[in-house]
């Protein structure tokens, strides 16, 4: 089952936020272990062996890839409607498969992390497998699978115009998984950097 399980997964990672409150890309900070968070967040999804792929529309994200083998970046053309509007280009319409789909700006997360939520989708693939930190949901972090009614519902809420994840999360199947806090520190801004620091 794992074999197939695996044949079925892939991975994105959302990178094309304009980083409004951070004042610069967050995908581009320099990460303590080298590199910068981009770079760093997909030498932790590589070791996992599914095809990564970066949904962005900064041409300079996929030249900063462009050495890294097994990952593909996919520019995302406007108009740029935040993260659901960018799952709706990723996420296929016909069932059989699962997305792993996460964030640039949560740049404490490691390839143990990603194995603990791809652990507790595969005990239960017909639903939705999203992190959680002990207080609340991390929604985009997630194995979200394909087909309905992930993606009808998705495409029901986009038609009326209505763009907030919560919204969609709260109409398909999911179950929260614990995951470390500390791994799942979200970034947005200055003071969430000096967080990192500490």
């Amino acid at each position: 089952m794992i074999g197939d399980v695996k044949q079925s997964l892939r991975v994105c990672l959302l990178s094309g936020g304009n980083s409004r409150r951070m004042g610069r890309d967050k995908a581009l900070l320099r990460h303590p272990s080298g590199g910068v968070w981009l770079t760093a967040l997909v030498d932790q999804l590589l070791p996992l062996g599914y095809p990564v792929q970066v949904l962005s529309r900064h041409r300079e994200h996929a030249q900063v890839l462009a050495a890294r083998p097994g990952c593909s970046v996919l520019l995302e053309p406007p108009p740029w409607n935040g993260p659901l509007h960018a799952l709706s280009r990723v996420l296929s319409p016909v069932p059989g498969e699962a997305l792993l789909l996460l964030p640039v700006d949560m740049p404490r997360l490691r390839t143990a992390v990603f194995h603990q939520l791809i652990a507790a989708w595969t005990c239960v693939p017909e639903q939705a497998a999203v992190a959680h930190d002990g207080q609340r949901l991390q929604p985009l972090l997630a194995v979200i699978p394909s087909g309905p009614p992930f993606r009808s519902c998705l495409d029901e809420q986009l038609e009326r115009g209505q763009w907030r994840w919560m919204d969609w999360l709260m109409r398909v199947p999911h179950q929260p998984v614990l995951l470390p806090a500390e791994a799942l520190l979200n970034a947005n801004c200055s003071a969430d950097l000096a967080a990192l620091e500490q």
